[in-house]
């Protein structure tokens, strides 16, 4: 899917593109050699932004941006320019990479022109020339080639104090009438204007997703503002288990109409109405040829339940269908015909989710797609926009069926049930959708009948972890044993990922760092991964573990830590511990982690004290600790279970209340006495 949108280009460094792409850092892309000084040369509407009155902001802010101006201009043809002015103010050195500006284009689009000037601290002003600004690829994902691109310079004569600005605009026919405004950014802002003139004709429509922090102004003859003023950071990369940025900015979708606003089915602020305009452009593209049909049918040969037949067709458009991404003006949003993903072998995320249709259109069983975005909480129920940047599957279950080993079920206002399946993560079981998909809200394309969905929340059972770790501990205080680690659902996907592409050496020192947070000193011996490409399979890991001087002597007495390895708190940052929250708590995913430890006692040692055990359940999360001696043996069993992934701020609180409890039962020790 692409993760751009002609609406919202690279402007501004937090987000250049849909997906909050940035061209990061910019400040590396290119080398803009120092012109010699220009007077006279800013503009005045520069001056005007660098003279307004700031307020005191933080300390650590490293720049406010001035102005912010958007203006769109559309044409009774349709065509749509995009004139910008920006104006940023560098506050600390750390703030330079600010003062990189970029104006982002394609093959469809033309650059009339772009102008960028300085001012250093002291008054200086400076201009850069047209050819010491450098184009460069406007993508850090995976796509192989696209054809966005960024003209990109930075002024000389930035540091604290200085004032960089940029004016450019760019000329395109889109083949989509919305524009999206996100006026927050990752530093504060002082102004920020969209305004849209649209001809004789042309109305529009504009719905907030989120808080508004701009109402509409009429300025007569086709002309519509939107001002935001004032408006802080957004910054949360320093919170702990905080949603991304993208998800929680305010967002304005403008989506304007007119008798040649696009060639395709008019976009407006309906879910239908954008599932009818992407299967416009996906038309006829799902169809399934000779090779198709045949490969399909070998797939599914001999297999009679539904389950069985798609999940052999899933498995292998998730495996052997790489991730390689072509994507050239419509192509960012148009997949390729499935004929041509099945013979290269390789498409994008909208191009599997094509031919994995294809293929099961083969063999009697419908599909269709479902936009979403790979951030919780982008996309929302209550504000319809393409925002979305990836594109998974629906399958729908026939009349009846009871699904068996299928979780990502949703069912639609039609009655019609699907099952989500992503064929892009390959490492996420059939049945299953990956963690960072889950709750959120997605579209369901399906002609008429497009609507917004939400993803399912998986039951915890699904993400299962299983640790068995059994022991010798010696007189000495040292510690020998065996480890062997069970992981269940996609909370295996980063390790199946690592080791199926990891050598001997690399997996070795994987599995120290894992073990060096609860260890300080060991050594590892025998590991062995099982099923990490078995989807359909627990993935296993076991090795052997040796660490002296694991147990403290004191006098006849050994303090030994039942709880030898498995690191399940959640982290927080003592900056954070007793503030007030103000965003949502993301927990990541459900899960079930248990721990089953036994230690073998030295010779001539009994138990003389132990933990006392652990209840706490506050709904979201339960958490169960116990410590017992059975003969020379001390056993540790505990449960942790996440059942939900997000949680509104105020529950911050029980959140660091149950951190605060498992770090607590993390550290606790055993008395070990000397008969």
């Amino acid at each position: 899917m692409l993760s751009c949108f002609s609406a919202f280009q690279v402007c501004r460094n937090l987000r250049g593109s849909r997906g909050v792409r940035a061209l990061a850092p910019l400040a590396l892309c290119a080398a803009v050699t120092a012109p010699a000084m220009a007077k006279d040369q800013v503009p005045d509407w520069v001056r005007q932004a660098a003279t307004q009155p700031l307020r005191a902001y933080p300390p650590r802010t490293d720049a406010v941006v001035l102005l912010d101006d958007h203006t769109y201009t559309v044409t009774p043809d349709g065509t749509r320019v995009d004139h910008v002015r920006r104006v940023v103010k560098v506050l600390r050195p750390q703030g330079r990479k600010y003062a990189t500006m970029a104006a982002s284009f394609s093959n469809a689009q033309k650059l009339r022109s772009m102008h960028i000037w300085s001012m250093d601290a002291s008054g200086h002003e400076y201009a850069p020339k047209d050819n010491e600004l450098s184009d460069v690829s406007d993508w850090s994902g995976f796509e192989l080639y696209s054809d966005q691109r960024a003209r990109i310079g930075t002024p000389p004569a930035i540091d604290a104090g200085s004032i960089a600005a940029v004016e450019y605009e760019r000329e395109e026919r889109p083949y989509e009438n919305e524009i999206v405004w996100i006026p927050e950014e990752d530093i504060p802002v002082l102004k920020e204007t969209l305004t849209v003139n649209l001809p004789a004709g042309y109305t529009l429509t504009s719905a907030w997703k989120g808080k508004p922090t701009s109402q509409p102004v009429d300025l007569e003859k086709g002309r519509t503002l939107w001002q935001a003023s004032e408006l802080p950071a957004l910054r949360h990369e320093h919170i702990r288990m905080a949603p991304s940025e993208f998800s929680q900015a305010s967002r304005l979708d403008v989506f304007y109409l007119g008798p040649n606003a696009t060639q395709y089915p008019p976009l407006r602020s309906d879910w239908k109405d954008i599932g009818i305009w992407f299967e416009a452009l996906a038309h006829d593209r799902n169809k399934p040829d000779a090779a198709i049909t045949a490969k399909a049918q070998e797939l599914v040969a001999g297999k009679t339940d539904f389950r069985d037949r798609v999940e052999a067709i899933a498995d292998y458009v998730q495996g052997n269908i790489r991730y390689v991404a072509i994507e050239i003006g419509i192509g960012g949003n148009q997949p390729h015909p499935a004929a041509d993903i099945f013979r290269a072998r390789y498409g994008d995320c909208k191009d599997k989710a094509t031919l994995l249709s294809a293929m099961l259109q083969a063999v009697g069983i419908r599909s269709t797609w479902v936009m979403v975005h790979t951030d919780r909480d982008v996309v929302a129920q209550d504000a319809p926009s393409i925002i979305g940047n990836h594109m998974i599957a629906a399958i729908e279950l026939p009349a009846g069926y009871k699904p068996r080993e299928m979780y990502s079920v949703v069912t639609a206002k039609s009655g019609k049930r699907f099952l989500i399946f992503d064929p892009t993560w390959e490492k996420t079981p059939f049945g299953d959708v990956e963690s960072n998909l889950q709750g959120s809200d997605a579209l369901l394309i399906d002609g008429a009948d497009s609507q917004a969905i939400r993803i399912p929340v998986l039951p915890p059972e699904r993400n299962r972890v299983n640790r068995t770790e059994m022991y010798k501990l010696r007189d000495d205080g040292g510690l020998t044993g065996n480890i062997r680690e069970s992981r269940q659902g996609d909370i295996a996907a980063d390790y199946r990922m690592h080791f199926a592409s990891a050598d001997a050496a690399r997996s070795t020192k994987y599995v120290e760092r894992l073990a060096a947070e609860d260890l300080s000193s060991f050594q590892l011996a025998n590991l062995k991964v099982t099923n990490d490409s078995d989807l359909s399979r627990p993935f296993l890991l076991s090795y052997d573990l040796t660490a002296p001087n694991y147990a403290q002597a004191a006098g006849p007495l050994l303090m030994v830590r039942p709880r030898v390895l498995g690191n399940e708190s959640f982290g927080l940052d003592r900056a954070e511990l007793g503030r007030k929250r103000s965003v949502p708590i993301d927990l990541g995913s459900t899960r079930e982690v248990h721990d089953n430890i036994e230690i073998e006692l030295p010779a001539g040692y009994a138990v003389d004290e132990l933990p006392e055990p652990l209840h706490y359940n506050s709904g979201f999360a339960s958490y169960t600790s116990k410590v017992t001696a059975e003969g020379n043996k001390l056993k540790y069993d505990r449960t942790l279970t996440v059942r939900q992934i997000t949680l509104p701020p105020d529950r911050y609180g029980d959140v660091e209340e149950l951190s605060r409890i498992i770090n607590t039962d993390e550290q606790r020790t055993a008395v070990l006495k000397k008969n």
